[in-house]
């Protein structure tokens, strides 16, 4: 969902690139040809969003307003979801009152100002619109094109969407309706595109399996961080934990109650789609939520211990928090008398909380601020040679001249592995 600090009048007037969106991305853009730019595969994977929109930044607009293209195609991605919700002619979302609760669950409850007004995170935008898609009723129509194409760019973009692939086969089987056949066979393709031709293994991308770091942070960002609104609380024992874990000393207590609690909430989930059809598009959305935030979890840079605590890493949560908050929605509508008052509580508790932290966001999270682009252009149009800086503005560097050798601009980009390594 669209987070209203990142169109701060200073950014609004000077534009930035992220990160890896522009040492990387934007870089191809302007040094190789279209194609190459285009189908360039970085981080183990494509992301052809992010390929696209700083290709049509390098090739459409100067170079000063470049950023303003990547801010506008991650704008209109990040749009849907909330169009979906809005659209969507599922029963439980009838009630005008229940589909404007629902957008403002994505608006406040997950941690997204790390995927916010920039291509690069496109991917987990489109990744969330798989999951709602999974679990919506399907439909006819532009709307059903319109769908189609998420499910395609998804898988494309990044491997949180292929993660979802396995279950719309299960969709499938479920609904046995041509529909459904159509978008497994689009997203199937699609994730078969991306695993065959472009994916591979990245240096810190670690595919960390280790079940206690995943099970730390599953807790603090999941259990935790939306119904609680003590930030520094919830901080604090997020590095607890974490720092216990990196020391080798697992906190067994917190490790059993989360699995409690994961229990008690999957053992309702099922007993509720089991004896009431209402509640299956809910269940449909837990499990969609549950398998991209492990999923995400296992592929995470560094490994998921790097996630435990909850400004940090906010894309690999972004999907799964937005998802899950959307479930317990739709069992505040479709469950049993009591299931429906419990939900409408914890619903209440995340909207409160998420104000809160919406407008009082961790003072120091590293993508609050960062250098004005056209400020920075207008540097490198005295000296070709300077390094455009790109946010948050802890080292990431975009050298736009030819008296920067490619293991140079490596070096200016913190993620670039060495040329043996390999890039792509």
């Amino acid at each position: 969902m669209v987070i209203l600090s990142d169109f701060s009048p200073a950014l609004l007037h000077g534009g930035r690139f992220v990160a890896e969106e522009g040492c990387v991305f934007f870089e191809k853009a302007w040094y190789s040809s279209w194609y190459d730019a285009l189908f360039y595969s970085f981080g183990g994977y494509i992301n052809i969003v992010a390929n696209a929109s700083t290709l049509l930044a390098r090739h459409l607009v100067p170079l000063a307003y470049a950023p303003y293209v990547t801010m506008s195609v991650a704008l209109l991605f990040q749009l849907g979801a909330p169009f979906l919700l809005l659209t969507a002619k599922d029963a439980w979302l009838a009630s005008p009152r229940v589909r404007l609760v629902a957008v403002a669950l994505l608006l406040l409850v997950p941690q997204s100002v790390e995927v916010s007004a920039q291509s690069l995170h496109s991917q987990f935008h489109l990744a969330l619109c798989c999951g709602l898609i999974l679990a919506f009723e399907t439909c006819s129509g532009w709307r059903e094109y319109l769908r189609l194409i998420m499910l395609f760019l998804g898988p494309l973009s990044g491997p949180g969407a292929v993660s979802l692939g396995p279950l719309f086969v299960l969709r499938l089987l479920a609904d046995r309706s041509r529909v459904r056949l159509v978008e497994c066979l689009v997203i199937i393709s699609a994730s078969a595109i991306q695993v065959l031709f472009f994916f591979g293994k990245f240096k810190t991308r670690t595919y960390n399996s280790n079940l206690y770091d995943c099970i730390l942070a599953f807790f603090v960002r999941y259990f935790v961080y939306p119904f609680m609104g003590f930030k520094h609380f919830v901080n604090r024992l997020g590095q607890t934990l974490q720092a216990h874990e990196l020391a080798g000393h697992p906190p067994y207590g917190f490790i059993v109650l989360t699995l409690a609690l994961m229990a008690l909430v999957a053992g309702m989930f099922l007993y509720q789609a089991w004896y009431n059809k209402n509640t299956r598009e809910a269940a449909w959305l837990a499990l969609a939520g549950a398998t991209h935030a492990f999923a995400a979890m296992y592929g995470a840079l560094n490994g998921a211990v790097t996630i435990i605590v909850p400004y940090f890493a906010e894309r690999y949560v972004f999907v799964g928090q937005s998802l899950l908050a959307c479930s317990v929605l739709c069992l505040a509508v479709t469950g049993g008398q009591v299931v429906q008052r419990v939900c409408r509580v914890l619903v209440a508790v995340m909207l409160l909380f998420g104000v809160y932290h919406y407008f009082k966001p961790f003072i120091f999270h590293p993508f609050m601020e960062g250098p004005s682009w056209r400020g920075e252009v207008a540097r490198w149009g005295k000296d070709h040679s300077y390094g455009l800086r790109a946010w948050p503005a802890i080292g990431w560097l975009v050298y736009l001249d030819d008296t920067h050798t490619a293991e140079q601009r490596r070096k200016a980009c913190p993620v670039l592995p060495a040329p043996h390594e390999g890039a792509e």
